[in-house]
Formats: C-alpha cells, structure tokens, sequence
C-alpha cells in the first residue's frame, strides 16, 4: 500500500462505480513495470509527470486495485487547484 493515499481517494476506494477518476501516482519501484499494472487494471496512463509521477485516468472500481500495486508510494486525487 502507498505511504500516502489522499482521504479522496479512501473515500472511493471500496466503490463499484464506474465513474472516471484523474489520479496521480507517485512512483517509488520501476516506472515501466508501475504502468504495466496500472494498464492491467482497466485504468489509463495519460502521461507521466516530471520523473516519479504518473496521471492516471481509471473508473472508481478499480481505485482500490490501484492501491495496492507495489511500487507507489502516493495516489491522490488530481486537482485543479495544485500547482
């Protein structure tokens, strides 16, 4: 599990919903094998951030397989307001 997961993203974390969330993952482990996985569980790499963070677009019923894929060490919900 990330050391750090946003209350949001908790918040959703059991839904069966299948509305889309933007995420963003910070990545400790292998970037590439990260985004394998990530790809695995129905969610979307739309681009990588700087050099440990991905954006991710996923539904809320894969939020909780997100959460416990090795090599993230934050998820969080994406925001307009962080700069």
């Amino acid at each position: 599990m990330p050391a750090y997961v946003d209350s949001q993203v908790e918040k959703i974390r059991g839904s069966e919903c299948e509305t889309t969330v933007s995420l963003l993952l910070g990545v400790s482990g292998d970037q590439e094998a990260v985004i394998e996985r990530v790809e695995q569980e129905s969610a979307t790499v739309d681009s990588t951030l700087g050099r440990a963070t991905l954006r991710v677009t996923a539904p809320e019923s894969v939020v909780n397989a997100l959460c416990s894929i090795g090599g993230i060490s934050s998820i969080e919900i994406e925001r307009d307001d962080v700069y």
